[in-house]
């Protein structure tokens, strides 16, 4: 059976490139981030004139690149299950890569949001905000495949277990019928052995009796 494609792919070679796309864009992301955000000074927080968010603002902005190399590992990992679950089939890794690209995405947004304004260079803003707006449009491109590679697992899964069902039901079926099959022909036996030892207990009390 012919496979569908889109843009000359398939929904399981879509789902590979998704993987490596993303590997690589977190790769190179982190290049990228490292020079702006790994050498940031984090100043004292006064508790008593900073209320709750300007503190956990704070707290992002000072462990902004740990937060993102944290994340990116992840990532990484989660995308290499990607690529295992590609080769499996295991519907559960593609769901888990969907749910997680569109949190980690959500998390840079903010991140970068938070940071934008401690660089006073326009470029690096620039560039930091088309970096992370076409990383969000690729993802989004990639992940129609994963979502309908996902479909695709799930349907095959679900046919595989009602085909397995239904094989344990005729299997189940059949040992019965052969069971009650055997429990008849033991009873014709039986019967059978029963009247031929009457019958030969008539036949010795006859020959008893002439004498």
């Amino acid at each position: 059976m012919k496979q569908q494609q889109w843009c000359g792919m398939t929904a399981k070679m879509g789902t590979v490139l998704a993987g490596v796309f993303t590997i690589m864009a977190v790769h190179m992301y982190l290049i990228f981030e490292h020079n702006h955000l790994g050498h940031g000074n984090c100043t004292e927080i006064t508790l008593k004139h900073e209320n709750a968010s300007d503190i956990i603002n704070h707290f992002i902005i000072c462990w902004s690149f740990k937060i993102v190399l944290f994340l990116s590992f992840i990532t990484i990992v989660i995308s290499c299950f990607l690529l295992y679950s590609v080769y499996a089939q295991i519907f559960r890794g593609l769901v888990i890569y969907v749910a997680w690209i569109f949190f980690y995405e959500t998390v840079n947004l903010v991140i970068q949001i938070l940071t934008n304004d401690d660089f006073s260079v326009t470029e690096v803003r620039i560039m930091r905000w088309f970096g992370l707006v076409s990383r969000t449009v690729m993802h989004c491109f990639w992940m129609f495949f994963v979502i309908n590679y996902a479909h695709i697992t799930y349907k095959n899964q679900s046919q595989g277990n009602i085909i397995s069902y239904k094989r344990r039901i005729s299997t189940a079926v059949a040992l019965h019928s052969r069971n009650k099959r055997l429990s008849v022909l033991s009873g014709l036996s039986g019967s059978h052995l029963e009247s031929q030892r009457f019958g030969r207990q008539r036949r010795c009390s006859g020959k008893t009796s002439i004498k």
